[in-house]
């Protein structure tokens, strides 16, 4: 008689096909929450960016118009002055959804959903479009697009130094 030696070292196929379903299994959960996370760091980081431009912008704006010596023009999405430091006309304006808003010409930032500007004769008040010399305050709202189309809105209100003149020189 011949004998027949079973080996019993090794896995069974059916085994192996269940480890290797196993093994893809928690490979396509990892990879998807790896996804994730990646998409959410680039979300973030493009969100933090739109704010840093949007607060850049408003800075900028709130700096130029806190030296407002005179208004020579003035609507809901532009004003034109001239700057009591050194008497050069600026200009602050705003084409429309989606253009950038504009110092002068230059971009102060870019993806701007919405800009406007409001002007007031005392601080409680009511909110006018349009210019006159009673006027004593401007608020500027800034609404910038970033990732997914997420909306950022600032608002400022500024008190400008209306009719100040510079200090003579030498004092």
């Amino acid at each position: 008689m011949k004998r027949v030696m079973l080996n019993k070292k090794g896995f069974t196929l059916i085994e192996i096909v269940v480890v290797l379903l196993l093994v893809g299994l928690v490979t396509a959960v990892v990879g998807l929450s790896v996804v994730k996370m990646v998409n959410n760091f680039f979300f973030a980081r493009t969100n933090a960016d739109t704010l840093l431009k949007g607060q850049i912008a408003m800075a900028r704006m709130v700096k130029e118009l806190n030296n407002v010596r005179i208004v020579s023009a003035a609507s809901a999405t532009s004003i034109t002055f001239t700057s009591y430091r050194d008497a050069n006309t600026r200009t602050i304006s705003w084409g429309g959804s989606g253009t950038n808003l504009l110092l002068n010409g230059d971009t102060l930032t870019d993806d701007v959903d919405d800009f406007s500007l409001a002007y007031y004769d005392t601080f409680d008040g009511a909110a006018q479009t349009t210019w006159a010399d009673t006027r004593r305050m401007i608020e500027i709202t800034l609404s910038v697009k970033g990732a997914e189309n997420t909306i950022s809105t600032f608002n400022a209100r500024v008190a400008p130094s209306f009719d100040v003149l510079p200090p003579p020189e030498g004092t």
